[in-house]
Formats: C-alpha cells, sequence, structure tokens
C-alpha cells in the first residue's frame, strides 16, 4: 500500500510539474498579447489587464511548478 501512494504522489507530482508548464506556455503568450496591445495607444485601457492577467497566470504556473 505504501509503494503504491508513493507511485500516486510521484504520478501527481510529475502531472502537476507538466500542467504548470503548459500554463507557463500560456502565461507567455498572453503576456505578449498584452504587450502588444499596451503598444498601440488606442488599445491601452485593454492591455494593461491583459498584460496583469499574464502575470498572474505566471505566478500559477510557478505555484504548480513547485515541489513540496
Amino acid at each position: 500500500m505504501r509503494a503504491l501512494n508513493g507511485l500516486l504522489g510521484v504520478v501527481l507530482g510529475i502531472l502537476g510539474a507538466v500542467l504548470g508548464v503548459l500554463l507557463g506556455i500560456v502565461a507567455a503568450l498572453v503576456w505578449l498579447v498584452g504587450a502588444v496591445l499596451c503598444v498601440t495607444i488606442i488599445l491601452l485601457p485593454l492591455g494593461i489587464p491583459v498584460t496583469k492577467l499574464g502575470s498572474r497566470l505566471f505566478a500559477l504556473a510557478g505555484q504548480l511548478m513547485h515541489l513540496p
């Protein structure tokens, strides 16, 4: 039973790390879109919240990749 519990912990850790990497890639794309929107002065009010969303997604990705 201990071995099964340990194996489950390892599998969940790897799954969390993979999801964190994927979320980090999505966060990078969202942040890049927000930065492009901020460069165009007319779309600046839309770009600032998108950039903040990208930053929050980066933080969440970092938490997912963190080993306990």
